[in-house]
């Protein structure tokens, strides 16, 4: 047994990752600061990491033939600064994926200390699992979507479908303009029915919000990506969500990206245009006001889907992020928020991403506003009832 520094042990650990088979990587296009990132793949695990330029110049040392002093050399040379906060955060995500071949003593570590239970923690995971046990997950999911896309899901993804689609829009917007006239009528005839058409409202969310995630899932398949779930849960323990885990669309080009960003609110698109088309063709009456009413609630999540400056990470926020190559838009965009008003007076030392991140911010703010100006109707008419 030899006695060694930990310091000296520490500088000499010499990390490795996983075989070549065992990870993949994708690179991303250009952001607008001319940086680049990376997508990194856990092929085991089903894991995935995002990596900026200097983390995947790490992981390419980490080949288990550097030590980490040498690491560190390598870094300062290429970067000009010695950052070795980037190296530990980095090792600790890595070992986190499974990325990395742990050492026989930390998984001996590891393993004991799995083993001691603390009554009160024990107690938390519990009712965490009882609470999830409120969602559910369909089994085999990607083969699922595969089945379904290829006996006709395909036929969504061309572009006279796409057209087509335009055409219902444009025809279901000139019939809804023409029913709005009614729209007084419709919210008396509404009220007369108020458990009947709410259950026939929520009904029809419910429904689009299925054919939504469904209609992502068949977009990844068509660019023949791996669909790592499908399912239910509580968003926030609250608010009941359907979800499609498309991950593995990172793996492919941004046009990729985009085409499944976007398949998802066209759904909304085409099921709100059929309920104004068929609502047009209805005598005045209860269905014709639930129609419009759904039209309506569909056109409606369509637009906030597809709304890119609400703060809010939906589709039309990742239709932006994907087309700018800047993933974390929103993140880097709310940590410069503090510091803005300092930054402002030095506009020459902003960086072109920078500057995408303030009109981000900028938009988002005033998309709120606007949205609570429009809606302030609404807030006097409770005020009443408030006090």
């Amino acid at each position: 047994i030899h006695e060694l520094q930990s310091g000296i042990a520490h500088w000499q650990f010499r990390p490795r990752r996983l075989p070549d088979e065992a990870w993949q990587v994708t690179r991303q296009p250009h952001s607008p600061d001319g940086t680049r990132t990376y997508i990194l793949k856990n092929l085991r695990r089903d894991r995935y990491l995002l990596l900026s330029s200097r983390e995947y110049f790490l992981w390419q040392l980490f080949d288990g033939t550097h030590s980490l002093e040498e690491i560190a050399r390598a870094f300062h040379f290429e970067f000009g600064a010695f950052d070795y906060n980037s190296i530990r955060f980095l090792l600790v995500k890595m070992y986190q994926a499974g990325l990395l071949v742990e050492p026989d003593q930390l998984a001996l570590q590891r393993s004991q200390r799995e083993q001691t239970v603390d009554a009160w923690p024990l107690g938390r995971q519990r009712l965490a699992l009882f609470w999830r046990r409120l969602s559910f997950t369909v089994p085999h999911a990607d083969r699922l979507c595969s089945t379904i896309y290829r006996r006709g899901g395909f036929l969504l993804f061309h572009w006279p479908v796409l057209v087509l689609v335009l055409i219902v829009a444009t025809l279901a917007g000139t019939a809804a303009l023409r029913l709005s006239g009614q729209a007084k009528q419709f919210t008396s005839l509404l009220s007369g029915h108020p458990w009947r058409t709410t259950v026939i409202m929520l009904g029809s969310l419910l429904a689009a919000s299925m054919m939504h995630v469904l209609v992502h899932a068949l977009a990844c398949k068509a660019y023949h990506r791996q669909v790592r779930g499908l399912g239910f849960f509580l968003l926030q323990g609250v608010l009941p969500t359907f979800y499609a885990d498309v991950t593995d669309i990172f793996m492919s080009t941004r046009r990729a990206r985009v085409v499944v960003d976007i398949a998802g609110p066209l759904v909304e698109l085409v099921l709100g245009s059929t309920a104004f088309l068929v609502a047009y063709q209805f005598p005045l009456g209860v269905g014709q006001a639930v129609l419009f009413g759904i039209g309506v609630l569909l056109w409606e999540g369509a637009l906030i889907n597809l709304y890119p400056f609400s703060f809010l990470e939906l589709d039309g926020y990742n239709i932006v992020a994907d087309l700018l190559a800047m993933p974390t838009l929103r993140q880097q965009a709310l940590a410069l928020a503090p510091a803005l008003p300092r930054r402002l007076l030095k506009p020459k030392d902003l960086r072109r991403a920078e500057w995408f991140q303030i009109g981000y911010l900028l938009l988002c703010v005033v998309s709120v506003l606007i949205y609570l100006i429009a809606h302030l109707d609404a807030l006097r008419a409770l005020l009443p009832a408030w006090n």
